[in-house]
């Protein structure tokens, strides 16, 4: 036999549906032939994948009842089984009812890989949303936990503000304590182009606006800010959030998008 006669021996060799002649003579071929034992291995998992995955299929009493009465004459008629050549094409050894389970079994293989395929696809997609919502979800918590403890520490303050213009439907908080640490957490803000950040003012009556830390929010909206407030009355101060160039300004130029509440 030539290479391509054991190559047409492998799909069923996958399948156990090899007589022990062919078996004996496919092993003898595989144990030389590196190119057919990978083919045979991938046959083999394709053919375990779709057991795993196929749904078994009860044939009708009409079809059942035909497929026995075929059988019944195949007994009733004496068969004459000619001598078989050794380089026979491998499915003949199936006859006619061998040769369209061949071709279903070809079209089973194939429609399982597609569907494996997609649904490996699929699988991925939904992998990737699922980290992304679980990374904003640890961000957001972690957020929450720190603005918390700021915000419960002893002597702690916490002033709210309001959205103006564009950002009407924004909102903040900031947190600040006697040790002049301060932390903003602030909502619905508008996403900036590029080359802008907010920009966060600590405002004292009478004096000009002093700057504090830039900033732009994520993809949600929500936007987070640590900073060192100046050396002012605690009980004085109030905060404006504006829109500035990257990297911030010594003094505000854009316009307010939050402030402290009234």
């Amino acid at each position: 036999m030539v290479h391509e006669d054991y190559k047409e021996m492998i799909p069923a060799r996958a399948l156990s549906a090899l007589d022990a002649v062919e078996m004996r003579a496919l092993n003898e071929h595989l144990e030389e032939c590196s190119e057919c034992r990978m083919e045979l291995q991938e046959w083999k998992a394709t053919a375990a994948a779709l057991a795993v995955t196929a749904n078994p299929a009860e044939p009708s009493p009409e079809v059942r009842e035909r497929i026995l009465n075929e059988v019944r004459k195949d007994l009733e008629t004496p068969q004459v089984v000619p001598f078989r050549s050794a380089t026979r094409n491998i499915w003949t050894s199936f006859g006619s009812l061998g040769a369209m389970a061949a071709v279903i079994l070809v079209t089973a293989l194939i429609v399982g890989l597609v569907v494996l395929w997609r649904q490996k696809r699929e699988a991925q997609v939904q992998l990737a949303t699922l980290s992304g919502q679980l990374e904003t979800t640890q961000k957001e918590l972690q957020r929450s936990n720190e603005f918390y403890q700021l915000v419960t520490s002893p002597g702690a303050r916490l002033k709210e503000l309001e959205g103006m213009g564009q950002a009407a439907g924004a909102t903040g908080k900031v947190a600040y304590d006697r040790n002049g640490h301060a932390m903003l957490i602030a909502h619905g803000l508008p996403k900036v182009s590029a080359g802008k950040e907010y920009q966060l003012w600590f405002i004292m009556s009478g004096k000009p606006p002093m700057p504090g830390k830039s900033f732009a929010p994520d993809n949600t909206g929500v936007a987070t800010a640590i900073d060192e407030m100046p050396d002012v009355p605690l009980d004085a101060v109030a905060f404006a959030i504006t829109l500035e160039p990257a990297g911030g300004v010594p003094a505000p130029t854009g316009p307010m998008y939050l402030r402290t509440a009234q």
